[in-house]
């Protein structure tokens, strides 16, 4: 009750201070004392002192937000609908994973009653070691430059309303960053260097590991320079190299946004005039006649590497949960410092000729 009775007195003082004040210097008395209530009413928002950030208590309060939503937010960080899209997600992975295959050789053969013929080396099994990098965010965060930010995107049209706490909005601004930098500089386009200190040093993304299998013996499909008129040949020949059991099963092939963009214009431009022509479907299209979904990512950068295979072939690896997955935040001066720790990978289930197909180019 004091503090409604508090603000009532002081909106009234607002008002006799604007009514005998603005005549003498030629204003308006409503604009003017809508401007002083704007300043009277906006520090005590959401417990925020808008004008001067108390450094101690949005570290409380971040600190606070982060230990309770630590889980969610790492999560955010690595499993974006994009690499659930893409890959096979493995959590809880804490250094490394085997990755087994098994190819099995023809096995029916005529009957001989009479004798046992084993098939030699019928079955054949091989596992590749999926691994995880530790990566980690070292951030000093200026309070007052990203309040300007929140207040001018969730400051509900001159009311009191915050859509989204100020320790809630740092957290998402960080959160997405992470995602951005994951995605576009180390899970497609990343060469592990442990002492690096740039995103794409944080793993071998999916074009160093290619780059690796073709040196040791994977075969290229030899398509050339991809351009806006050869392009879907290019892409039917590359998706052609899969084995056939492989063409069986849902496979995708992920291409740079410009070869996508060349892609959907070429087919446009040849069956436009077509009954039944229904468009691309956005961010994707089925080579037709098969089973194999073309995938438009960003992360490849201007990369023309085509690859090719089933979607659970492409394995994404992170520990999202434990213990060594955490965030950390300390005051430091006028400035917040924040410590992220995570770890995560990719890698190929299988990289013989049937299961993954990829071009010539790099």
């Amino acid at each position: 009750m004091k503090k409604i009775i508090g603000l009532f007195l002081g909106l009234m003082g607002i008002a006799f201070f604007s009514f005998a004040v603005s005549p003498a210097i030629g204003m308006n008395p409503f604009i003017m004392g809508g401007g002083l209530v704007a300043l009277f009413l906006i520090p005590t928002a959401e417990g925020v002192l808008m004008t001067s950030i108390k450094i101690t208590d949005l570290t409380t309060a971040l600190g606070a937000y982060s230990r309770a939503n630590k889980d969610i937010l790492i999560s955010e960080m690595l499993l974006t609908d994009n690499i659930r899209d893409r890959f096979d997600v493995m959590d809880g992975i804490k250094d490394e994973v085997a990755l087994p295959s098994l190819a099995v050789a023809d096995l029916v053969k005529p009957a001989t009653p009479e004798t046992f013929t084993p098939t030699a080396d019928a079955l054949s099994f091989g596992a590749r070691i999926g691994k995880v990098r530790p990566w980690s965010v070292d951030l000093v965060l200026v309070p007052t430059v990203l309040e300007k930010t929140w207040l001018g995107q969730y400051y509900d049209k001159g009311s009191l309303n915050f859509e989204v706490p100020f320790e809630q909005f740092i957290m998402n601004y960080i959160v997405q960053k992470v995602q951005e930098n994951l995605r576009m500089k180390a899970i497609y386009s990343g060469v592990y260097n442990a002492v690096g200190t740039t995103p794409g040093a944080v793993m071998n993304g999916l074009l160093t590991l290619t780059t690796a299998e073709v040196a040791a013996g994977v075969v290229p499909v030899v398509t050339g320079i991809i351009n806006a008129t050869n392009v879907l040949d290019k892409l039917e020949m590359t998706y052609d190299a899969l084995g056939e059991a492989y063409k069986e099963m849902e496979s995708e092939m992920i291409v740079n946004p410009t070869i996508f963009d060349w892609a959907v214009r070429r087919n446009r431009a040849l069956y436009n005039a077509s009954n039944i022509y229904d468009g691309v479907a956005k961010n994707e299209f089925t080579i037709e006649g098969t089973n194999c979904k073309v995938k438009r990512e960003a992360g490849l950068g201007t990369s023309q590497r085509l690859i090719c295979t089933p979607k659970s072939n492409k394995i994404f690896m992170c520990d999202s949960l434990s213990d060594d997955s955490n965030i950390i935040i300390q005051p430091f001066n006028r400035t917040l410092k924040v410590m992220i720790d995570g770890k995560a990978g990719v890698d190929f289930g299988q990289v013989h000729a049937r299961a993954l197909a990829v071009n010539d180019q790099v």
